[in-house]
């Protein structure tokens, strides 16, 4: 047992050797030289510098999906954003594989700015039922997002659809949004 282990080492590192001279010519390799004709592309490297992965993913989607205007709607800066009590029509696509659309109108009562995720809820009364429908910003399955009434001062009464001064608001507005539908026909 002995010798066979002393014999197979001393096999090995001859082989070892025999290799050695032909690993120092691979060294020396040709280049390749692409013609003139030919397009190199050169290789794409994100600013990562400062941020993680998914951060950077995150804003090249919204700059992508953005590009309608949507961001705009949740940027404070921006003189068109939403706010709290601002009457909101939304109309959505019912599926990405049909044209038809469903619209709602309602008091926009909440918006979380997350980025990406960014959704905004909206409130109203239908058939003396409360309903409140939640949408994402950036979904592909929102067509448009219109602006029909801006809403008071105080964001804190958009919570609270109690009053009748705000069910006429919404009243009114839905009876502008059918007038420009009847007026589009």
């Amino acid at each position: 047992m002995f010798s066979f282990t002393r014999s197979l080492g001393t096999r090995l590192s001859g082989i070892t050797a025999r290799y050695a001279s032909t690993a120092a010519n691979a060294a020396i390799k040709p280049v390749y030289t692409a013609p003139a004709s030919v397009s190199i592309p050169k290789q794409f490297k994100p600013n990562t510098r400062g941020q993680g992965l998914m951060e950077l993913i995150s804003k090249e989607e919204i700059k992508r999906m953005g590009a309608d205007g949507r961001s705009n709607l949740f940027n404070k800066s921006h003189p068109d954003c939403l706010r709290p009590g601002d009457v909101v029509l939304v109309e959505t696509l019912n599926s990405m594989s049909s044209d038809k659309t469903s619209t709602f109108i309602g008091v926009l009562i909440a918006m979380d700015r997350r980025g990406l995720h960014s959704n905004s809820q909206s409130r109203n009364v239908v058939l003396k039922v409360g309903v409140e429908m939640k949408y994402m910003l950036y979904s592909p399955l929102i067509k448009s997002v219109r602006i029909m009434k801006r809403g008071e001062d105080n964001p804190g009464r958009a919570f609270r659809l109690e009053g009748l001064a705000k069910q006429d608001k919404i009243t009114q507005a839905q009876a502008q949004a059918k007038k420009a539908a009847t007026d589009k026909a």
